[in-house]
């Protein structure tokens, strides 16, 4: 929300954004691909902890020191997002009945667009009154209060921790499970597909409409905030429908079809009446950013018994490989096109390929 505030003082171009977001998901493919010995001698509590806390310290680096602190700040960022799925799929898949499932894990991944949510509302406001780095400790010093509270979880969370075992053992449990779980392959697949497209919209919607469309920033943020909001109550009516349809992968399989469609009609959309692109990006709201909850219940039904966080892990490792890769690719065709829009139609390929091997998965019965 605040890339194109940052990036005149950092001495970076907008389209750079996607090398930074690039860099956060290096990072967290890695770490979530070996977070199984971390989780299972520090347990989920001690993780999401020390998750926090390398997104606050890595907002300091962001502030402080220039442009090779967001670059380290954002491999930093990265290594404390790898964590966060894999302790909560840990908790949630023992806890969580099968037959609610679905439901269950998209109310948690709610989080994510109620946080884009309050950010695009909030952000660019507090950046004009206090400056962008301003707005950046805010959030720093957010992330550091929440570490500090999630240690009262720590009695129910971490039940099933080994304090003693080594912290390499189950350290490659995510490349084991997508090797010998039937149909996690394939799923990890789809998570890259989705999650290319998803994380290259939400993080060039405000400077789309700003650089392209000719929006003001706190009307943009608004924008993106709206699209935000709307996959809060997606990604629960997605996981109903799941649930409903008993089959995560058809579920799957119908959002990357909307989501294909919609990053298609971008362009037209966005040199139509502004109605028309606040339309099509709330639409796009309900469906690129609806697929996470349904990925992880999908990932803890196919994983081993009790190695939810391994299969998480794994899953979420080709899915933020995906992040890498989208973005990157969608910064590039921006130099060549010199178009926003046209590259997120270009992009919108990656889940319509989702969309084919959701519904082949879906109709093999896995």
């Amino acid at each position: 929300m605040l890339a194109t505030l940052a990036a005149r003082d950092l001495g970076a171009e907008p389209h750079w954004l996607g090398w930074q977001v690039a860099c956060t998901y290096a990072a967290a493919s890695t770490v979530s691909m070996f977070s199984g010995g971390l989780l299972r001698r520090l347990g989920p509590a001690r993780c999401t902890q020390l998750a926090l806390a390398a997104g606050a310290a890595a907002c300091l680096l962001i502030v402080g020191a220039g442009l090779a602190g967001a670059v380290l700040g954002s491999f930093l960022t990265g290594i404390g997002y790898g964590l966060t799925n894999p302790s909560a799929s840990q908790v949630l898949a023992r806890l969580t009945p099968p037959a609610r499932r679905n439901r269950v894990f998209a109310v948690k991944q709610t989080g994510v667009p109620i946080g884009g949510a309050l950010a695009g509302a909030i952000l660019p406001g507090l950046a004009g009154a206090i400056g962008w780095r301003g707005a950046v400790l805010a959030v720093g010093g957010v992330m550091a209060v929440a570490a500090i509270g999630c240690g009262a979880f720590r009695r129910h969370w971490d039940g099933e921790r080994e304090p003693g075992a080594p912290l390499g053992a189950g350290a490659l449990g995510g490349i084991v499970a997508l090797r010998t779980r039937p149909g996690l392959g394939p799923l990890a697949v789809i998570s890259a597909c989705f999650s290319g497209f998803q994380l290259a919209l939400g993080s060039y919607i405000v400077t789309m409409l700003v650089e392209e469309g000719g929006w003001a920033p706190v009307a943009a943020g608004f924008v993106a905030s709206a699209s935000q909001a709307v996959g809060i109550g997606a990604r629960i009516a997605w996981g109903v429908v799941a649930d409903w349809w008993r089959s995560g992968m058809k579920a799957l399989a119908a959002i990357g079809v909307c989501t294909c469609l919609g990053g298609a009609l971008l362009p037209m959309a966005l040199a139509g009446p502004g109605v028309g692109i606040v339309m099509l990006l709330c639409l796009l709201g309900t469906c690129a950013a609806g697929w996470n909850g349904l990925l992880l219940a999908e990932a803890a039904r196919l994983a081993a018994p009790g190695k939810a966080g391994d299969a998480a892990g794994g899953v979420l490792s080709v899915a933020f490989a995906g992040v890498v890769v989208g973005p990157s690719l969608f910064g590039a065709a921006v130099a060549v096109t010199q178009s926003y829009s046209a590259a997120f139609g270009m992009l919108a390929l990656f889940p319509g390929i989702g969309a084919l091997i959701a519904w082949r998965s879906a109709l093999k019965g896995r």
